[in-house]
């Protein structure tokens, strides 16, 4: 009974902690706010993480070991592999839309330096499930033949990190396609029933797609 309790306190001070280093990032993040939000005292944290470092690691490990486990269970399908790759975009987006501890991690990735173990590092690891589905895309022909697989690993990424940035911008940023741009939408592009930037990461992923995807693979949309 103490051992569960004892990894109850575990599991909830990772979540407190998921929760300050994403509002606040890694430097402004105090040990003192985690243990306040986790309703547990300075010496019980200390039990369990010597450092705020210590749950900096805690905390990206989880994010990895949940994603990770996501894309391997997408890897399984038996679908062509481009639409996989797809998949696994949208999926990622959402984890780092809907979880706060991948999202912290990711956020964790880009402001702290892991040379000495990189699976902690959220992108790289995406950034690798990415290309070998691509790289399988290439030889299942769901990927056009010209493609170079790591450039397409890299874009997909890049889209999955710059669309869950957008959420995020001021409420009163205009972009190009908005409803206070003054570019209009072109009469030829495809209509979304949102297209604020306080829109989901998951819209802004789709319309991207729709732009990039003749030019990674010639399957017909869904």
């Amino acid at each position: 009974m103490r051992q569960e309790r004892s990894e109850r306190t575990r599991r909830n001070l990772i979540r407190a902690a998921s929760t300050v280093f994403d509002q606040s990032g890694y430097e402004r993040a105090t040990l003192s706010a985690i243990s306040e939000r986790a309703q547990v005292t300075k010496g019980a944290l200390f039990f369990h993480f010597a450092a705020k470092s210590d749950l900096a690691r805690a905390v990206q490990t989880q994010a990895c070991t949940t994603s990770g486990a996501a894309l391997r269970k997408l890897a399984r399908r038996e679908t062509p592999a481009f639409e996989t790759a797809t998949a696994m975009a949208h999926t990622l987006v959402g984890l780092i839309e809907s979880d706060t501890t991948v999202r912290a991690g990711a956020r964790l990735a880009q402001e702290i330096r892991t040379p000495d173990d990189p699976s902690l590092h959220c992108h790289a690891n995406w950034l690798g499930a990415l290309h070998g589905i691509l790289d399988r895309a290439r030889n299942d022909g769901s990927l056009l033949p010209d493609v170079d697989v790591g450039a397409a690993a890299v874009l997909m990424l890049s889209m999955i990190t710059g669309t869950t940035a957008l959420p995020r911008l001021p409420a009163d940023a205009a972009l190009p396609g908005s409803p206070r741009s003054p570019h209009p939408r072109p009469a030829s592009a495809p209509h979304f029933a949102s297209r604020s930037p306080a829109a989901t990461g998951d819209l802004w992923l789709t319309r991207m797609l729709h732009l990039t995807r003749p030019a990674l693979s010639d399957l017909p949309t869904s």
